[in-house]
């Protein structure tokens, strides 16, 4: 777990996101946030599946099972960044994945 939190840790900074913002954005304590980092805490399926959307990730990658990332980055323009506008990162996110998916399945 502590390969896992670690990248979690390292995703969230990349995105210069606080832990209060994430552990908002999951609906979660931030003490729990900061134990998953950690390695101390395990993730639910619930919150994987957010983490995921939020930082444009796979489950594997998340996991550590694979390597495969897209480091695409975007500019925020906000230095203070509520749960509500990481909500909306999120579904952009997915809909972004879901169009790559998509995309691959037609060249297929």
């Amino acid at each position: 777990m502590k390969k896992v939190g670690a990248r979690i840790e390292t995703l969230r900074e990349n995105m210069n996101l606080t832990p209060k913002a994430v552990s908002s954005y999951l609906g979660i304590p931030i003490e729990n946030l900061l134990d998953m980092e950690n390695g101390n805490k395990n993730i639910t399926l619930s919150l994987l599946n957010k983490l995921c959307s939020l930082f444009r990730c796979s489950e594997s990658y998340l996991l550590c099972r694979s390597e495969e990332f897209d480091h695409t980055k975007f500019a925020l323009r906000s230095t203070s960044i509520e749960a509500d506008d990481l909500e909306g990162i999120a579904s952009m996110n997915r809909i972004y994945m879901n169009m790559q998916y998509l995309t691959s399945k037609m060249d297929d």
